[in-house]
């Protein structure tokens, strides 16, 4: 009886302490309160608060992505609290626990829809086996018998077999417009349950903490960490009212991120850093000279030393689907207002002082970042020998002052769409020249003068002069600035000479000999009309055949 007693307390004992165990752990709830998000990746930043007894202290902080890099994990805590262990964990269940009202009835619906669809497909099924039936007996019967049908029996047949036809032939119609519909319909049940699913079907990342705590209290958690699945993008848009105004520059953003986490309300910075692309300054080894040595020996030593190279594992980032883009619009009257960028000696923040919603479902957000204006020099320009289309273009002195990133640019004339252009923030030039679209009020005309273009023999050499005319004429009511090109050809054989025929050219605003490469500026006065002339020669062996 003792033992028996001795027992019972000895259960009671574990499940107290078993109790005790679990009333420990918590499980707490974090919020998303920040992400800076760079061209690759992005830093997310959590809180969470909990109350703690003195001592040692469990607790499981959810919400967290569950697609991070652990070593850029960091934890900090108040009220004297230290992490004593950690663990970071995933729960892939915790998508799955329940089922939004909205899915069930899509899946409900394409379920509905599929038995529709093969219902459909039965009936085209065993109309076309009537059909075929219809066919056979109409065969059989005017050729059934020796003698054939009667002039009144064929009638009674062919009547029979016209509405019969008909009749199937119509159900067969109104069948086909039935699968089409319900196809179509299902298409789009299933396009949307796929977007529902992503919405819905979440894994959560888990913070598994092991606390100390020197007294009684509640303590504040601030969690950070790099998540690669997530990324923005540049893009511009250009707006120019007309060719007396400065240009207006608006800098925008696609922002968009799939880390299993819909960002709410938080406070969002962008960033033109790249984390996970850090690289070592390089440093130089010996240079150390050699005999070449035969190929198979060189694939054996490549092969002796290709063990010695480690492979550096890169996080993947996953690419975003592109989608419809949402705009995201404000009541304010500038965005300037809200934004503050940030400059240092690495990269550019733009910090965004509007609560911003990101879905994680990898659609592009439209965010507009800054509007910025500039001056802006216009000219036509025109390379006859390539293109007759005369172009306007835009060029932006000291635009290195604007802090532009290499990205593309939606540009627009006096309130119309003209094009894509890019602009590459690498370039050494001066200015930036943008082209706005072609004029065709300035004209261009470039022909061959056969008047004055002659051939001569000298010796066992063949020499041909070319002269050629270029017309330019401006339609426009204004003058204005014209850029003109044309080109003579550049040798690279001995035996073939090229000499540009100055007295023949008209004087030239800059020459690029390596390129051979005329170029003419002027302004054009309105209805003025100019002509321009480029004149070479080239002398070759007679009995050759070169291209000209």
């Amino acid at each position: 009886m003792k033992t028996k007693h001795l027992s019972f307390l000895c259960l009671l004992l574990i499940s107290n302490t078993y109790c005790i165990s679990a009333q420990d752990k918590k499980i707490i709830s974090s919020k998303l309160n920040e992400a800076t998000v760079f061209f690759r990746g992005a830093e997310l930043s959590h809180s969470a608060s909990s109350p703690l007894v003195s001592g040692e202290n469990e607790i499981h902080i959810e919400g967290l992505s569950p697609n991070i890099d652990r070593n850029s994990l960091k934890i900090k805590t108040t009220n004297g609290v230290i992490v004593t262990a950690y663990e970071f964990t995933v729960d892939y269940l915790s998508g799955s626990k329940k089922t939004a009202p909205a899915l069930k009835r899509l899946q409900d619906s394409v379920l509905i829809y599929e038995k529709r669809l093969e219902q459909i497909n039965t009936e085209i099924n065993i109309t076309k086996d009537l059909q075929s039936f219809l066919q056979k007996g109409m065969d059989k019967n005017i050729s059934g018998s020796e003698k054939g049908l009667g002039i009144d029996e064929l009638v009674k047949t062919m009547d029979y077999y016209k509405n019969k036809a008909k009749e199937l032939q119509n159900t067969q119609s109104d069948n086909n417009r039935k699968k089409e519909e319900a196809e179509i319909a299902l298409k789009q049940l299933k396009q949307q349950l796929e977007q529902e699913s992503v919405k819905n079907n979440k894994t959560s990342g888990i913070l598994k903490l092991t606390l100390s705590s020197p007294v009684t209290n509640t303590c504040r958690f601030n969690i950070s960490y790099y998540t690669p699945l997530a990324g923005w993008t540049p893009y511009y848009e250009m707006n120019i009212t007309s060719t007396d105004k400065p240009v207006q520059i608006i800098s925008k953003s696609k922002v968009r991120q799939t880390t299993g986490l819909d960002w709410e309300k938080i406070k969002l910075a962008l960033s033109t850093s790249a984390p996970s692309n850090g690289k070592t300054a390089p440093l130089f080894n010996a240079w150390f000279l050699d005999f070449s040595r035969p190929l198979h020996a060189r694939k054996e030593m490549m092969l002796q030393n290709s063990f010695s190279y480690e492979r550096a594992e890169v996080l993947p980032v996953e690419e975003a689907t592109v989608e419809d883009d949402q705009e995201i619009q404000y009541t304010a009257s500038t965005i300037n207002d809200y934004i503050t960028p940030y400059e240092s000696e690495l990269n550019m923040v733009y910090t965004i002082d509007i609560p911003y919603n990101i879905p994680g479902n990898g659609k592009e957000q439209n965010i507009n970042l800054q509007t910025k204006e500039a001056n802006a020099e216009y000219k036509y320009y025109c390379a006859p020998k390539l293109d007759t289309e005369t172009y306007l273009l835009a060029e932006i002195p000291d635009w290195q002052r604007l802090n532009l990133m290499s990205a593309p640019v939606n540009i627009t004339y006096d309130g119309t769409y003209v094009g894509e252009s890019y602009i590459d923030a690498g370039s050494t030039h001066e200015k930036l020249a943008l082209t706005l679209g072609s004029d065709k009020r300035v004209s261009v005309k470039r022909e061959k003068m056969h008047d004055y273009s002659t051939t001569k023999f000298i010796g066992s050499d063949k020499k041909q002069e070319f002269i050629y005319k270029l017309t330019v004429r401006n339609n426009q009511n204004k003058p204005v600035k014209m850029v003109l090109k044309d080109q003579y050809p550049i040798s690279t054989q001995k035996n073939i000479v090229v000499e540009l025929l100055s007295k023949n050219t008209t004087p030239w605003t800059a020459h690029v000999e390596s390129l051979g490469v005329i170029t003419w500026e002027e302004e054009l006065q309105p209805g003025e009309t100019k002509e321009y002339r480029i004149g070479y020669s080239v002398k070759y062996p007679k009995d050759s055949n070169i291209n000209l």
